[in-house]
């Protein structure tokens, strides 16, 4: 068994901190794994608790007693890579032309730019996709 024996004051600290006010979910979970930890849960009841593998675990304890608090973050980069890139003006234009095109109708423009493309995306997907290309329009227009 293993167990996260040794944390500073300091270091429980930072950890409550990030299980309470971290901006992710992951982030937020890791902080409470390693505090569950240190009072005694071991890495297949926290591994039950949270529905990862025990091999999750083990890497979060890894990464924290390497880098401490911080490494317990998500690295950037990582996770799936987005369909619809705002800073490609291609992506921006095609979505805009489709969807003045369809007057407005989501369903119709997302096939539209599906054959475009060569690939699948959800609805919602482009619904993301439109708020962004219309809050970066706002901010730039404002600015």
């Amino acid at each position: 068994m293993r167990y996260m024996k040794e944390l500073s004051e300091e270091q429980k600290q930072a950890l409550e901190e990030g299980h309470k006010t971290g901006k992710s979910h992951r982030f937020r979970t890791r902080c409470q794994a390693i505090l569950l930890s240190h009072q005694g849960y071991s890495v297949q009841e926290l591994a039950r608790l949270f529905k990862v593998s025990d091999l999750s675990i083990y890497n979060w304890m890894d990464r924290f007693k390497d880098g401490d608090v911080k490494a317990l973050q998500t690295q950037p980069g990582k996770g799936r890579k987005p369909l619809l890139k705002l800073q490609n003006q291609a992506h921006v234009e095609l979505v805009e032309s489709a969807i003045d095109k369809q007057n407005q109708r989501v369903k119709l423009a997302k096939e539209q730019i599906e054959k475009q493309l060569g690939y699948s995306l959800s609805e919602s997907t482009l619904k993301r996709f439109l708020k962004k290309v219309v809050t970066a329009g706002s901010a730039s227009a404002s600015g």
